[in-house]
Formats: structure tokens, sequence, C-alpha cells
């Protein structure tokens, strides 16, 4: 996914996988992988179900596609920008 932002011409420097978090020795949002980087959090649940709770949660400051979650607040991303990263993510799933 961040090959695919980044080949669209989004901000994802600094990618870093932070999947250890996913656990219950993390932030236990249990999640099945996370990467963050500067312009968006990607989070990949096992589940749509999972996905939308958190979503959900965190209404305003995310996207929610399938078992896909685009979390925009540790990043701070522009709203401007965030439909960019949706329509990417979109097209992926």
């Amino acid at each position: 996914m961040v090959d695919a932002f980044r080949a669209a011409g989004l901000k994802v420097g600094n990618p870093r996988d932070r999947s250890v978090d996913c656990g219950p020795d993390g932030l236990g949002l249990g999640c099945s992988e996370l990467i963050a980087t500067d312009g968006v959090t990607v989070y990949v649940f096992p589940d749509p179900t999972s996905a939308g709770e958190i979503a959900e949660i965190w209404a305003g400051q995310s996207y929610r596609r399938g078992a896909v979650v685009l979390n925009y607040l540790e990043a701070r991303t522009p709203a401007t920008d965030r439909s960019r990263y949706e329509k990417v993510l979109t097209t992926l799933t």
C-alpha cells in the first residue's frame, strides 16, 4: 500500500513497521499489520468488522475500506490530501 501511495505522489516518508503494536503488548487494537508514515498510518485488520469498529472510534480522523483503515491523526494529514489517499486505497481493494 505504501508503494501505491508513493507511486501516486503522496507523502509516505519515513515508513515504520509498527505491527508489534497491534497485539496486547502494544496498543491492543487487534490489527494484523500497522505501517506508520509521515503522511498517513495504515492499519490492516483480520476482517472488515474489526476494521469498522476502530473506524467508528476514530470517526472524522480515519477512512475504512474493507479490512484496511487509514488513520490521519498521528500524521496530521491535511484534509485536502485525505481524499487522495482514500482514492488510491479504493483502487487497491
